[in-house]
This record gives C-alpha cells, structure tokens and sequence, in this order.
C-alpha cells in the first residue's frame, strides 16, 4: 500500500511540472476546456451579471437588468462552448484562441467592467 501511494505521489508530481507547458499557449485541449467549462458553467451568468452591473445602478436595476443580461450570456456561452466542443480537434479561423472575451463564466469576474 505504501508503495501505491508513492507512486501515485510521484505521478502527481510529474504531471504537475507538464502542467504550465500545457497551459501556456492556447491548443486543442485548451479550447476543449474552455468549451466544456463554458457548457458547464454558464449558468453563473446570472450570478455574475447582476454583481457587475452593481456598482454603477441602483439595486432593481442592477438585480433585474443583470438577470436579462445574464441570460443572453448564459446563451452565448451555451453556443461558443458547444462550438468549441465540436471543433476543438481543428484550428478555425483564429486558430485556438477564445472566440468570446472573457473566456469562460469566472474568468476575472470579480475585477470586469460590466459592458453597457
């Protein structure tokens, strides 16, 4: 049983050190993460939007307004994240890189600028 655990320890600490090379530049695994997240999390849309439309709106607006917004993104995250599903093997017209800015749902949320 010791030697299980360390080895799994060991392959842990080596796919760690191949983890920033991976990580570094957009590739088809990144964009079939990206998509994936996107499907997966885009339902935070509609916690994020009210939040950042917050500090610049009255409380009804920012709730309601945010909501609304948090829908239509929540859509278009919906759509890039199955396209990016779909074509993650082949570079498209921008190669790997993210099709809508920011990449995915919490991808500094906390730090956005909402976009009237």
């Amino acid at each position: 049983m010791k030697k299980i655990i360390i080895s799994l320890g060991i392959a842990a600490f080596v796919l760690s050190l191949a983890a920033p090379a991976v990580l570094a530049e957009d590739n088809r695994t990144t964009k079939f993460g990206r998509g994936m997240a996107n499907i997966l999390i885009s339902p935070g849309e509609f916690y994020t939007q009210p939040i950042l439309m917050s500090p610049d709106h009255e409380p009804p607006i920012a709730i309601f307004g945010g909501l609304l917004k948090g829908g239509g993104m929540f859509l278009a995250r919906e759509a890039v994240g199955i396209y990016e599903v779909l074509t993650f093997p082949f570079p498209m017209n921008n190669g790997y890189k993210a099709i809508i800015n920011p990449p995915t749902t919490f991808t500094d949320w906390d730090t956005r600028k909402p976009q009237v």
